[in-house]
């Protein structure tokens, strides 16, 4: 046992034959799912593995626990919000999303439209890997929610912008409306533990970024910080590929076909991967893989429309990962393995036999085992139903793991399912 979890331990109220200490610690080798079912072998039982002292020293000793998935619903009441499940579609705790009804104004002529609400919308559920929630509304795609599972409160991130960049709209005669919001990620400090979302937005074809930071006492507000590179491929809310959060740093594909029309050349190595660390609050850019950029160069691709379909990024086992699907005969799958020297290996190639069964690389096991979400290219773009579906590289075979609402709409919860 960890000094630790001598100092966390919760008294346990047990008056049975077996000793405090010795139940204390056979409950806490258990699994999560077996726990939550001996729950009801009485209340001391209960009030031992829900306390939030018991569920830390049991997720400090099951980090290797089959992850928990967070994706939105809407029941026949047309009642939207997110639930958790696990990886075979078994639902374990539903959560209502906060609802809302709007009346929207015409910028320019002020004129009020038709009124909408939550009922007639769909929640988008941020892909993140954390024990908190990020999601927002298709009718409302620039404002941000984060949900705690564990207790069901919501936050509404400001809606507003920070302070500098407003009043830098105002000495420049632009409206506010002019400003939109394009994307939002939503990571961790690794060192702080702090919770913070960068928010990109678009002001013609200039891209600004906010930062702000939050907990569940002091939501906080954006803060202006340097503008990201020009290139950067800002994610719309229905295509969430181009960016990553891995390890408190934000990852977006850049366009390295941006300024070859002006000047005609390649200024932009294509692979490029603009990074923006929530510690420092600072932009970065590192070079992607040379078979990339080879790929680019042989093919002559000169616009990165051509390339766009085939280039992704992901997050796997707690690195990046590029993902190229090599004029759809085989996909490879590129780790940064040193952010410093922009070092990459490709420790995955899919065959072409198997590639059009494949989608985007969304979450590995301990086993190898990588589960994708799949759907049509272009149904994904206006959010159609997919699948999760599992793949063992040491045997090639593949199985459909369950159907999704939206497969660009789905995130991993890091929670412990003794919480929920």
């Amino acid at each position: 046992m960890s000094s630790s979890e001598l100092r966390l331990r919760p008294a346990t109220p047990f008056s049975g034959d077996l000793p405090a200490d010795e139940l204390y610690e056979v409950l806490l080798r258990l699994p999560a799912k077996e726990l939550c079912r001996l729950r009801a072998v009485c209340p001391a039982w209960r009030a031992l593995t829900s306390d939030p002292l018991f569920i830390a020293a049991h997720k400090s000793r099951h980090r290797t626990a089959p992850p928990l998935l967070a994706m939105a619903y809407r029941d026949d009441s047309g009642v939207n919000g997110v639930e958790i499940s696990d990886l075979s579609g078994n639902v374990v705790k539903r959560i209502p999303g906060p609802g809302y009804e709007i009346v929207p104004v015409d910028g320019l002529s002020g004129v009020a439209g038709g009124r909408k609400s939550s009922k007639d919308d769909t929640i988008r559920v941020a892909r993140a890997r954390l024990d908190l929630v990020c999601f927002n509304w298709s009718f409302c795609p620039g404002v941000f929610w984060v949900l705690n599972p564990a207790t069901g409160d919501t936050i509404t991130l400001p809606r507003g912008f920070s302070e500098e960049l407003s009043h830098e709209l105002e000495v420049k005669g632009i409206k506010e409306w002019c400003c939109r919001v394009k994307s939002c990620a939503f990571g961790q400090v690794s060192s702080t533990r702090e919770y913070k979302v960068l928010r990109v937005s678009e002001i013609g074809d200039r891209k600004v970024s906010e930062v702000i930071t939050f907990d569940d006492t002091n939501h906080g507000s954006w803060r202006r910080k340097q503008d990201p590179p020009s290139c950067l491929i800002s994610p719309c809310h229905k295509i969430l590929r181009r960016c990553v959060v891995v390890d408190g740093v934000v990852y977006f594909l850049m366009d390295f076909s941006s300024t070859y029309f002006e000047t005609g050349v390649i200024t932009i190595e294509p692979g490029s991967v603009a990074s923006f660390n929530l510690e420092t609050e600072e932009w970065g850019v590192l070079r992607g893989p040379e078979d990339v950029q080879r790929f680019v160069q042989e093919n002559y691709i000169s616009d990165y429309l051509e390339l766009e379909p085939e280039l992704s990024l992901a997050e796997l086992n707690g690195c990046l990962v590029m993902v190229h699907n090599t004029h759809k005969t085989s996909m490879d799958l590129w780790f940064l393995t040193d952010f410093e020297k922009d070092i990459w290996v490709k420790k995955y190639s899919m065959p072409s036999s198997h590639v059009a069964r494949f989608g985007y690389p969304f979450l590995m096991l301990d086993d190898g085992t990588i589960f994708f979400t799949r759907s049509d290219y272009l149904q994904s773009l206006v959010g159609a139903e997919g699948f999760l579906q599992g793949y063992n590289p040491r045997n090639g075979t593949y199985a459909d793991a369950l159907k999704l609402r939206d497969s660009e709409s789905i995130g991993i919860y890091t929670g412990s399912l003794l919480s929920l």
